[in-house]
């Protein structure tokens, strides 16, 4: 579910917008904030438009934060006080998503780049790996501090290990049914399901399968 975010992450919430439009795949250019967000980007050289692949696999776009959040941090201000990139000429560039299916989502902010990994390990087992990326000569002590670093999404993430085991727990139950997915809110999840239901189809039935036969 993608509209959890308001009741469970407080702290994200400080900096990230909850909007479908940035976190979904439709609507984005239709948004006047977002919009006007892109083009003061891009004429300062900072590629940000949505970019999705033919198939759906990987997705990139420059998403504002809110209202003067920097980073994210509690404060919103920069938790690194070397920026990630000396070619970037102006502030509050928000935050550039790069989703690449199945296993990785990043996020690249004008101090930090975050990086995350999600690898099935069982059925009912998921290893998530987060790295925080800063700039090389960035000094820990001196530049920043991990805990303020690493606070924010800490905290989401454990935040979202428990909605995850919740919700595998109601799964398990023999009177769960799967509802809709909501259209407004969770686009994303719903491309992610379409993309992943072609890819394994074309796996099962398509060159790739004859090959492996082959093989």
């Amino acid at each position: 579910e993608c509209y959890h975010c308001a009741a469970n992450h407080p702290e994200l919430c400080r900096t990230y917008p909850e909007a479908p439009t940035a976190t979904g795949v439709q609507g984005a250019g239709d948004d006047p904030f977002i919009s006007e967000h892109w083009q003061r980007c891009e004429a300062a050289n900072l590629p940000s438009t949505f970019n999705m692949s033919t198939d759906g696999q990987y997705r990139v776009a420059r998403m504002p934060l809110i209202e003067d959040a920097e980073s994210y941090t509690m404060n919103g201000r920069p938790a690194v006080a070397k920026a990630l990139s000396e070619d970037v000429t102006i502030s509050h560039i928000g935050t550039m998503l790069m989703f690449h299916y199945p296993t990785t989502w990043n996020h690249m902010l004008v101090d930090h780049a975050i990086s995350f990994r999600v690898i099935p390990i069982g059925p009912e087992e998921t290893a998530v790996t987060t790295t925080w990326l800063v700039n090389k000569d960035a000094v820990e002590g001196v530049d920043y501090t991990v805990e303020e670093l690493t606070h924010v999404w800490n905290m989401t993430n454990d935040q979202d290990r428990q909605i995850v085991e919740e919700n595998a727990f109601g799964i398990r139950s023999p009177a769960y049914e799967p509802g809709p997915y909501s259209e407004a809110h969770e686009g994303g999840v719903m491309q992610f399901v379409e993309w992943y239901a072609n890819f394994m189809t074309n796996r099962l039935q398509g060159d790739q399968a004859k090959l492996h036969a082959v093989a």
